[in-house]
């Protein structure tokens, strides 16, 4: 008997946690994707996921190694089999996004 796993966004939202924000990186502040405030939306159906971000920057030298970063990790959950990540065209990013709304 197969036991599947059901994909939830609080799921997906915890993989997330794993993908490190480049720019934090660079200055040796490390933190993820989620505290930093990038993730926007996440929508689930069936084995498809779908992330939006919130970019720091709309011309971020980093959002195409960023994508390929949730890309691989979201695909290593049990049950995902194809994951979408685009850029919000509506939404910028801000300092009171942080996790804990600090600046």
């Amino acid at each position: 008997m197969t036991v599947t796993v059901a994909i939830t966004p609080e799921r997906v939202r915890e993989c997330l946690r794993t993908v490190p924000e480049p720019c934090s990186l660079l200055m040796r502040e490390p933190t993820n994707i989620t505290d930093m405030g990038l993730v926007e939306r996440v929508d689930v159906a069936g084995a498809r996921v779908e992330v939006e971000l919130v970019l720091t920057d709309p011309s971020c030298l980093h959002y195409g190694a960023m994508r390929r970063f949730i890309t691989d990790a979201l695909l290593e959950l049990e049950g995902v089999d194809e994951v979408e990540v685009r850029a919000s065209t509506t939404v910028l990013w801000s300092p009171d996004r942080l996790l804990g709304g600090t600046a």
